[in-house]
């Protein structure tokens, strides 16, 4: 690469002018071994959390999957071989990238550095489908850390996102993890509470598949409390999680909940994944503003019936994402702001129009939102064949009653723990991402496995999350443009829930999503230190793995700070180490 000599003078000025903060090895910063007497701050090498990781609630490390596909041709490696080495990195965290992929909100996304740069984040959902997909087609097996089987056993209650996870980590680690489900088939919410016009059943089957080979047992159509009591359970098993989800709808409270055309988000959602028929005439009304509501409003619209949502504050406080607004809107779906129901009509036992009043917002409550007020003698009549209440779920209890907290739900400790040998994540903490209950999972699995091990657990370190204002962006100005790739959506309605709405994103749009990628707070090797370091003291080893390729020599570091200047992604900052 040619050094543009205004820029390397531009750089020279800005490092006899620049000041660096002091660090500590408190911070996670590692020391400078120096040799000879130097008194000036040198290059130090700080391997950061990127913002895409922060924002997952599932903690997986995706600037890692993506800079392997982006190294590909640097490590000689064939494409095939980096996207089987993206897959088992991702399974180190999750064992649902074909699921998230599809179903995720993608937090990540709005957090992405490279949103700064361009019109988009990196399109992390459809790279993360990509490489679960691939997984699933390639019959790749998750890696073991362990090939010994260990004698200690654990119960996971409910076969959902928070209870595969679980027992997926724990298995990788050697323990007996047996699952119990109470529907017929596993999945929890990804099966019974999302259509298959999102998540295809053969995907979420695939990556069940791949859970269940890693020697994890699942036993279905066994309730916990009324089957097999949660007392039994703790004789047989030396720790227990408790997963169950939320599968109870919670109601109005009002006359005519009772009728038969009226159906809580969770009961329509399971009906139709069951294959149960529904009968929902020509004009459904949908209550409630978030993802389960325009999911609903969604699955209705295939179904062939007129929809209309009824949210009781405007889109601004909607909790459903702008994309599924959007994608609701553009198959017809209306959406009807600040109202909201206070009663039912029926005729014949059936409801046949809600009675509703308008509403205005007021001040902020405890959610940060504004608090929306009823308007008085502002009474509607909004006619229905079918009325389905989004408004809110809960976890049937049963025998985990006993440890539920004044506040209604679970609440686990640091540990992940609600006693000696109960730890519990998912939904029945509060309801929220598929991501965040796979995320729990493993954190409760990892605290499980150090508990058995009689092991104290060390939490990992997270170092500093990088944002934009540490990247040096006008680097990345240098290379080719690459613009968002986004997934073609398929708006064709068929009478069925089955036709998947996204195609995904094609093999070279993946490729191209991963060259996107800024590598924020890594070396990515861009070599920018090496070619602009006056003392030359700066040399690369290309054998050691991506983030530790560069190397400074100290004695002939003069402190000029270029390198940590011309670093794009942040990685070098300048500090003083023992004999600095």
């Amino acid at each position: 690469m040619q050094i543009n000599p205004k820029e390397s003078n531009s750089l020279l000025d800005s490092a006899l002018n620049y000041h660096f903060p002091e660090y500590s090895e408190e911070q996670g910063i590692q020391k400078v071994v120096a040799f000879g007497d130097h008194s000036h701050k040198c290059p130090i090498y700080v391997k950061q959390t990127p913002s895409c990781t922060a924002g997952c609630p599932a903690g997986n490390d995706i600037r890692a999957w993506l800079t392997l596909v982006q190294h590909s041709e640097k490590r000689k490696r064939s494409w095939q071989e980096s996207y089987e080495l993206a897959w088992h990195e991702a399974s180190k965290t999750t064992p649902f990238p074909a699921v998230c992929g599809r179903v995720c909100p993608h937090p990540c996304e709005t957090k992405c550095n490279r949103s700064k740069k361009d019109d988009g984040a990196v399109n992390i959902s459809s790279f993360e489908r990509f490489i679960g997909d691939y997984g699933i087609r390639a019959g790749l097996r998750h890696k073991k850390l362990t090939t010994e089987i260990k004698d200690k056993k654990i119960a996971i209650i409910g076969a959902g996102p928070a209870g595969l996870s679980c027992a997926f980590q724990l298995a990788r680690r050697g323990f007996q993890a047996t699952v119990f489900e109470a529907f017929a088939q596993p999945g929890g919410m990804l099966r019974y509470g999302i259509p298959p016009y999102r998540l295809p059943r053969n995907i979420l089957d695939g990556e069940i598949d791949a859970i269940v080979k890693t020697g994890v047992k699942i036993i279905c159509n066994t309730v916990i409390g009324i089957d097999k009591s949660l007392d039994q359970l703790a004789a047989e098993f030396d720790k227990i999680f408790i997963g169950i989800g939320a599968h109870k709808g919670v109601q109005l409270g009002v006359a005519g909940e009772e009728a038969p055309n009226v159906f809580s988000a969770v009961r329509f959602l399971r009906m139709i994944n069951s294959g149960e028929p529904v009968q929902l005439g020509t004009k459904v009304l949908v209550v409630g503003g978030g993802h389960s509501a325009l999911v609903i409003a969604r699955v209705a619209r295939r179904l062939g019936a007129e929809v209309t949502v009824l949210y009781r504050r405007t889109i601004v406080e909607m909790p459903a994402t702008e994309e599924e607004v959007s994608e609701a809107l553009d198959e017809g779906v209306e959406i009807r702001y600040l109202i909201a129901p206070v009663g039912i009509r029926t005729e014949n036992g059936r409801a046949v129009a809600v009675l509703c009043t308008q509403m205005k917002l007021g001040d902020l409550d405890k959610t940060g939102r504004r608090r929306p007020i009823p308007v008085e003698d502002s009474h509607i009549i909004v006619e229905c064949t079918a009325l389905i209440l989004a408004i809110s779920q809960r976890p049937d209890w049963k025998d985990a009653k006993r440890y539920v907290s004044a506040n209604g739900w679970l609440k686990p400790d640091k540990d992940w723990s609600i006693d000696e040998s109960m730890y519990a994540g998912g939904d029945v903490i509060s309801p929220d991402r598929v991501t965040t209950a796979i995320g729990h999972g493993r954190l409760a699995a990892e605290r499980i496995a150090a508990s058995l091990e009689g092991k104290p657990f060390q939490p990992p370190n997270y170092s500093e999350i990088i944002t934009e204002e540490k990247l040096r962006l006008s680097y990345y100005e240098k290379r080719e443009r690459n613009e968002r790739h986004w997934m073609p959506v398929n708006n064709r309605f068929d009478g069925t829930i089955d036709l998947e709405i996204d195609f995904g994103i094609t093999e070279e749009q993946f490729r191209a999503e991963a060259l996107r990628c800024m590598s924020c707070g890594l070396c990515f090797e861009c070599n920018q230190c090496m070619i602009y370091c006056p003392q030359h003291a700066i040399s690369e080893f290309p054998d050691n793995p991506v983030g530790q390729v560069m190397y400074t020599d100290y004695t002939k570091c003069i402190g000029c700070h270029i390198c940590a200047l011309t670093c794009p992604c942040g990685y070098i900052q300048m500090g003083m180490g023992e004999g600095l």
